[in-house]
């Protein structure tokens, strides 16, 4: 997985993993004909994953055990979708996933006579506006009575992306993990940075706030593209005493690596620089200049290395 989606992998798991945030992010997007059907506070998360290391670039998952108002047990399965832009085919992966989990199922319950229910949730939050597409849309019918041979399910779809209609909802902390993951595409918007802090003033002056506060303020400093300093003064003059404390102890757990990070982005210059005088062209694709910006000290050595026997571009860049 490359560094800049493991940025987002890491946030995602470190804030919906905490089960009190998934059934929040639940209760405030679920249509409520299907939420009455589930009871959000025996919400449990299970220690597996679907998504192989091929699809973990763009994707990660979590699943979670809950009860039904019918007391038979189901499962919700968050596929979190991290590509710049949306996957039109994302619902033939989410049919792998759920026979996947099926086939768990019976592998644990070996009695079983039928199989527990399923509610699959894609989050996408690229650059253009996504949608939800079935399988059905896909699948190339030539008449309506041939329809039946083609599986279908219904998947609860969730675009954050810059140009969105989901509006923002629920409890703060949900309201601010939505707010970050649209803050990757609009990596120089200040106006974004105040409504993350417009949040922040509202959070309680304890512990588990500054736990919060360290996860955000990491994952923004990492997608954004405004100075750590400016970012630090906008939080440190808008907070409270408290909490201006608290962030303060953030900033300064955070502070090596913000310097790392500059180093890092001179060493990126530098080799896009290279790769325009090898080639004979400068890089314009969107992704691999994100890339390059959030590249490891490895990365950068193993691409600058390529660079000596690459036939082109595409072959510095590739996936080993």
């Amino acid at each position: 997985m490359s560094e800049i989606n493991n940025i987002h992998d890491t946030f995602f798991r470190e804030t919906m993993s905490h089960k009190e945030v998934a059934a929040d992010f639940l209760a405030n997007y679920l249509p409520a004909k299907v939420l009455k059907h589930i009871k959000l506070d025996t919400l449990a998360i299970t220690k597996d994953s679907f998504v192989d290391e091929k699809q973990a670039e763009h994707y990660s998952d979590l699943l979670y055990q809950i009860m039904l108002s019918s007391d038979r047990p189901g499962f919700v399965y968050f596929l979190f979708e991290h590509k710049s832009y949306p996957d039109r085919f994302v619902v033939l992966q989410l049919l792998r996933y759920i026979i996947e989990i099926w086939e768990l199922h019976l592998k644990q319950n070996q009695k079983a006579k039928t199989l527990p229910l399923i509610i699959p949730i894609v989050i996408y939050h690229g650059k253009p506006k996504g949608k939800a597409i079935r399988l059905s849309e896909l699948v190339d019918i030539p008449d309506p009575e041939l329809s039946a041979y083609v599986p279908g399910f219904d998947l609860a779809f969730y675009d954050f992306s810059p140009e969105t209609d989901e509006i923002i909802k629920g409890q703060i902390l949900n309201q601010l993990v939505m707010l970050c993951l649209q803050a990757r595409n609009t990596p120089e918007d200040v106006e974004k940075i105040w409504e993350i802090i417009a949040l922040v003033i509202q959070m309680d002056e304890n512990a588990t706030s500054m736990h919060w506060l360290e996860k955000i303020f990491r994952y923004v400093l990492s997608v954004m593209d405004i100075e750590p300093e400016e970012m630090q003064n906008m939080f440190t003059q808008s907070l409270s005493a408290g909490k201006g404390g608290m962030f303060m102890t953030v900033a300064e757990r955070l502070e090596l690596r913000g310097e790392t990070r500059g180093l890092q982005k001179g060493r990126g210059e530098l080799l896009q620089r290279q790769i325009t005088k090898r080639f004979g062209k400068s890089i314009t694709d969107i992704d691999v200049q994100e890339r390059l910006r959030k590249a490891t000290p490895e990365q950068l050595d193993l691409w600058a290395e390529r660079i000596l026997d690459a036939k082109n571009v595409g072959e510095v860049f590739q996936d080993n």
